[in-house]
């Protein structure tokens, strides 16, 4: 006679949580998009990105009155034999990503700095102006 096990509602879903935390990237776009965080003071609107292991020259940044995109390459350091690998969690390759303004701002006055695997850019708020639109008169 066999063993019975009784069913249990929540091993599965353990079992898929556990594969959650041990295989993020199969859930998280293989690690390819930079995380950031964007903010406003008075006078700026930041965007802080995570990017450790990128070489500054790998790096690239586009901006206009309306959003950022950054994009660049991560580069392995060394080849291993896959028969070697154990685990592989890091991301090699090509990323972009484009991040929208909460505000209009002066892109020509950005400035950025890359530190310790984080890149700071920080950008001046445009002054608030009159709409832009204009009245049409109807024939």
């Amino acid at each position: 006679m066999s063993n019975l096990t009784s069913w249990n509602p929540f091993r599965e879903a353990d079992r898929n949580w556990n594969d959650f935390f041990d295989h993020p990237s199969r859930f998280f776009d293989n690690g390819s998009t930079p995380k950031v965080d964007v903010f406003q003071t008075d006078k700026d609107v930041v965007v802080k990105a995570e990017i450790p292991g990128v070489s500054r020259k790998d790096l690239s940044l586009y901006i206009d009155e309306n959003s950022i995109r950054l994009s660049g390459q991560t580069k392995k350091e060394e080849e291993v034999n896959k028969e070697d690998v154990y685990r592989t969690e890091r991301y090699f390759g090509s990323f972009s990503r484009a991040i929208p303004f909460p505000v209009e701002v002066k892109s020509e006055n950005a400035k950025a700095e890359y530190r310790d695997g984080i890149l700071t850019v920080t950008v001046p708020k445009a002054e608030p102006s009159s709409s832009r639109g204009r009245k049409i008169d109807i024939q």
